[in-house]
């Protein structure tokens, strides 16, 4: 008795929901959208495949932005498309139905404008809920003879059935403006994604399994899990780049939940783990029409893409498909903890993108680990025993009775079109969470403009004389308030509005003026600044940062960070010899954290490099002194210029001997000064030196 009673729990509480009717006007409805769907999906793969095989980035924005755009406007295709369907159920004019559900989106979009990240969220899930609540009032309406505005005698039947629609439309839009206003007062919903804490990583399996089960959860309820809960996986993604951080430096790796593990892992081939699904399918399905349906989806799933799949079987409102839906993630990021945990398989170290295909996307998040593709298909067989006894209960239920199979089926297409709709919501988000980050990016440059950005200058200090011999220009602000404000953050924010040439080029500019004031009053320092990769990757923007250096006359140098020399690299060669043409040198910034810096040093003509704080922490360590030590021997073999950044303690500069020219930066000689006490600082350690 207790699993009949089971079935008829959820049996009603999903009829409370939508009746069997409107399943079914979702279902097919919704099977209209597959070809823009499947073309979206293809759109994808393809800008992935040629952005890897190296085609030009024109090529890479094409696919990509066809891919968007036909994202972009599935909400409206989804609401009219269900809303055409209904239309028919309720025995209303189908077109202007349809047309009137596509505006509900557009009204429902414009009055979340202001909430980006909740219209992200929700504007899909809108799209399928409201003609299930619209068309039915209006059908009610439209046989109200008050709302008829012409006389069935007068004209003719279609534009009588479509003039008659004007004021239910009307009704239905205040209606669903009122209701939008009413939630937008809950802050819950207004503010719909809260973030995490990486100190909440301290207990992987928790949060894992807590961060698996949400997702699964909210499709089951047709809201696209992983963009509402987009913020945890932005600390996911910051895991993993701390895990690179931590092997650079020779620290053991912190963050063994990241992106990189529950991407390669515990949704593998999309969320449910839905590749598994399909091998259950192929494997243990007997029903053709199943199996057709597995067999078209299992190129897509291997890319990560899942819509076709969803559509064909029950997950949003259908129990059958819900425990193993949920448990397949939830089980596949437990057991790779523990393996990671273990030591048998490297932790992610390396972001990849979503789409990357399975087995390979593992091999790359952990730098060429054969153990993680093991473990990848190791989870897929796991993931494929859970999903057997579940595709057999429905395979077993559509051969006990035809009636009840249609029926199911129907559910079955309506869970998975209400699914393969809100996936339909992953390729929209990127639409939408563009203009979530423009609507941000605005706010902050606002705020940003009423700052008062300066420069201020740390002393570089030679170990061997102990005499000052340059500087770093460093960029500060301050609030309205008088507080300094962190510049990191604030360039992280210029960064993503894509001002960093801007800032580049004032940078250059109050470096050069500064240098000239000084050399005015009879002083002379060498000045270093840092250049973005953006900066560099431009032919526009590098003449023009060449054109204010020339005026320093060499004495204003460059530091460039590594992923600065990723991109062009004849380009930027050309940029090195123009810029040593000037007299000025060049450093690589942060040496050492990133991935492919040794190969930097023979393919670049360049002066000196940087030593990143981290190495100095490190050198408490054996292995991250050992490290340290052979960065400054590998130095003095290629007669390189050596600066340290970030010696606080006698200790540690105590540790730091080499035969190369060795700079030192950091608080145990100065912390950043403004520009009027540096020359009496360089005085002052000239005369200690002296006496």
């Amino acid at each position: 008795m207790r699993q009949p009673r089971f079935k008829l729990f959820f049996t009603h509480r999903l009829a409370l929901l939508a009746g069997a009717e409107s399943l079914r006007s979702i279902r097919e409805g919704l099977l209209w959208l597959l070809p823009c769907l499947l073309v979206s999906a293809v759109l994808l793969i393809l800008a992935q495949c040629v952005q890897a095989l190296g085609a030009p980035r024109a090529v890479v924005e094409l696919l990509t932005g066809l891919h968007d755009r036909i994202s972009s406007i599935i909400p409206l295709l989804v609401a009219a498309s269900i809303g055409y369907m209904l239309a028919i159920q309720h025995r209303l004019p189908q077109l202007p139905v349809a047309f009137l559900c596509l505006s509900h989106v557009v009204i429902a979009t414009y009055v979340l404008r202001d909430y980006p990240l909740a219209a992200a969220t929700f504007v899909l899930f809108i799209a399928i809920a409201s003609p299930l609540v619209n068309v039915p009032i209006i059908g009610w309406l439209h046989r109200r003879r008050w709302t008829r505005l012409i006389a069935e005698d007068l004209v003719g039947y279609n534009l009588q059935s479509t003039i008659n629609m004007v004021l239910p439309g009307i009704v239905t839009s205040l209606l669903l403006v009122l209701v939008l206003q009413l939630l937008l007062q809950v802050q819950e919903f207004a503010y719909v994604q809260r973030p995490l804490d990486l100190d909440e990583l301290g207990s992987p399996y928790l949060s894992g399994i807590l961060l698996t089960a949400s997702n699964s959860l909210l499709w089951f309820f047709g809201i696209h899990g992983s963009h509402a809960m987009q913020p945890f996986m932005d600390v996911m993604d910051q895991a993993v780049s701390l895990n690179a951080l931590d092997q650079a430096v020779g620290r053991p790796v912190r963050y063994v939940l990241n992106s990189g593990l529950l991407g390669c892992f515990a949704f593998i081939g999309g969320s449910g783990g839905s590749l598994a699904l399909v091998l259950a399918i192929l494997g243990f399905s007997r029903n053709r029409s199943m199996r057709l349906l597995a067999l078209a989806s299992l190129g897509l799933s291997l890319f990560n893409i899942n819509e076709l799949l969803l559509f064909g079987l029950p997950i949003i409102l259908n129990p059958r498909l819900l425990v193993p839906f949920m448990l397949v993630p939830m089980a596949n990021v437990s057991l790779a903890l523990l393996v990671v945990q273990q030591g048998w398989v490297r932790p992610a170290l390396v972001e990849v993108p979503f789409t990357s295909p399975v087995l390979l996307n593992a091999y790359l998040s952990t730098q060429g680990d054969w153990g993680a593709v093991l473990l990848q298909l190791v989870l897929l067989g796991i993931g494929t025993l859970i999903y057997i006894p579940y595709i057999r209960s429905i395979q077993y239920q559509g051969e006990g009775a035809e009636q009840v199979y249609l029926k199911t089926f129907d559910t079955t297409f309506h869970g998975l079109e209400e699914r393969g709709r809100l996936f339909e919501l992953d390729p929209m988000v990127a639409s939408y969470q563009q203009a979530a980050r423009q609507s941000l990016q605005l706010a902050r440059i606002q705020q940003l403009s009423e700052y008062d950005f300066h420069l201020e200058y740390q002393p570089q200090v030679a170990k061997g004389s102990g005499r000052c011999t340059g500087c770093e220009a460093l960029i500060r602000a301050r609030d309205r308030d008088g507080q300094v404000r962190s510049p990191w953050e604030l360039l992280q924010w210029l960064g993503q509005a894509r001002l960093m040439p801007e800032v580049d080029f004032w940078v250059a500019s109050q470096a050069v003026r500064q240098y000239q004031a000084w050399r005015r009053e009879g002083f002379e320092l060498p000045i270093t600044i840092n250049i973005s990769s953006a900066t560099l990757a431009s032919v526009e923007h590098g003449r023009r940062l060449l054109d204010i250096l020339a005026r320093a006359g060499g004495q204003v140098s460059v530091e460039i960070t590594e992923d600065a020399l990723v991109g062009d690299a004849l380009l930027t060669q050309r940029w090195i010899g123009q810029l040593h043409a000037l007299g000025a040198r060049i450093y690589i910034d942060d040496f050492g954290t990133g991935f492919s810096a040794l190969s930097y040093l023979h393919q670049f003509p360049v002066d000196g490099i940087k030593i990143d704080r981290s190495f100095v922490l490190a050198q408490s360590d054996p292995k991250g002194a050992l490290v340290l030590n052979g960065l400054l021997r590998f130095c003095e073999t290629l007669d390189l210029k050596v600066v340290v950044e970030g010696v606080e303690t006698g200790e540690q500069l105590a540790f730091l001997q080499s035969s190369a020219e060795l700079v030192i930066q950091g608080w145990y000689y100065s912390k950043s000064l403004p520009a009027r006490q540096l020359p009496e600082f360089v005085r002052q350690r000239a005369q200690d030196r002296g006496a």
